[in-house]
């Protein structure tokens, strides 16, 4: 870490692997956000209404992995999504932790997911269940890489799905694996590879061992952090709040050389998506996660997009943070 004089939001990250920093977004940022997700999704083919709740189901809406995260059809780089990318309270965290304002952003997602119950919500798919995992290669869990960011931009209680964590099992991974012999081969991605799936007998090692089950809850506008080392998923929201937040990561332009840099601009340029790292494995999200975004049965969608909806305005604050320096 280069930060001194450290804020206490960034003494509660180191000690717990995560932390959620309230008041970081004005809540006229957060309606506008929600405003544009939904009208997002209205603008497919599909037939989604956000007040028609029998269009609240997968044959409505466009593709996306988990119910409502979405991480193609460029929505990447939407302009609603940069605006929460370039709000100043984000930026100004990343800032403090790394000790300089000169940063470049990761190309990620967004979600929206309406509630899954009986009574308000979708009935079409169920909650999804706990996928524990870690966001960094498990042969660099010895060190700080980098922490993770979502911009929570709806009220987000117990019920209302979102960021599970596993407290202070960003410390407890060396001494896994001296206890189990290693990596599970059935969990390890590779050498390449920023991931970690762990199995359940895994996961109650980490309990047993003093780390904590935690489903973070977060107010409007707040700024939820985490260790990418630090054991978590995302929990279905099963009460009536449609769960709203962007994904959001930064880090120093200096992480990265300038061929490299070349590469995130290419993937800007044809606005693609990356993975939550701003400036390791940056390779369009669809080798990561697969190609064209699919219906319901299995075939590629027909309404898949290769540009923004409401395409990004490269203004010199997003061409900052894409990497440009003019």
């Amino acid at each position: 870490m280069i930060a001194t004089n450290k804020p206490q939001f960034l003494v509660d990250l180191e000690r717990d692997g995560f932390v959620v920093v309230p008041g970081v977004i004005p809540k006229e940022e957060c309606a506008a956000f929600r405003e544009s997700a939904l009208q997002w999704l209205e603008s497919f083919p599909h037939g989604f209404v956000r007040d028609d709740r029998s269009t609240w189901t997968e044959e409505h809406l466009p593709y996306g992995p988990t119910g409502g995260l979405y991480n193609r059809y460029s929505v990447n780089h939407e302009d609603f999504v940069w605006r929460i990318r370039t709000q100043p309270g984000i930026l100004d965290t990343f800032a403090a932790i790394w000790g300089t304002d000169d940063l470049i952003a990761s190309f990620d997602g967004m979600n929206t997911t309406m509630p899954i119950n009986a009574d308000t919500g979708r009935t079409d798919i169920a909650p999804t269940p706990a996928w524990p995992h870690i966001d960094q290669n498990p042969r660099r869990i010895d060190r700080f890489e980098l922490y993770q960011g979502i911009a929570n931009l709806a009220p987000n209680g117990p019920d209302d799905g979102g960021l599970c964590v596993l407290r202070g099992s960003h410390k407890l991974h060396e001494a896994h694996f001296a206890a189990i012999g290693g990596f599970r081969p059935a969990a390890d991605l590779g050498p390449t590879e920023n991931s970690y799936r762990y199995p359940p007998h895994d996961f109650e090692w980490y309990t047993a061992h003093g780390a904590e089950v935690v489903k973070v809850c977060a107010g409007e506008g707040d700024l939820i952090l985490w260790d990418s080392r630090t054991v978590h998923w995302n929990a279905s929201p099963t009460g009536t709040q449609t769960r709203f937040v962007s994904y959001v990561c930064y880090c120093p332009r200096s992480h990265m050389s300038e061929d490299e840099l070349r590469t995130k601009l290419e993937i800007f340029r044809n606005r693609e998506g990356t993975t939550h790292w701003p400036f390791m494995n940056v390779v369009p999200a669809r080798r990561k996660v697969g190609g064209v975004p699919t219906r319901p049965d299995g075939t590629p969608d027909p309404a898949n997009r290769k540009r923004p909806f409401r395409d990004v305005k490269e203004t010199p604050e997003v061409m900052r943070l894409v990497g440009v320096r003019v």
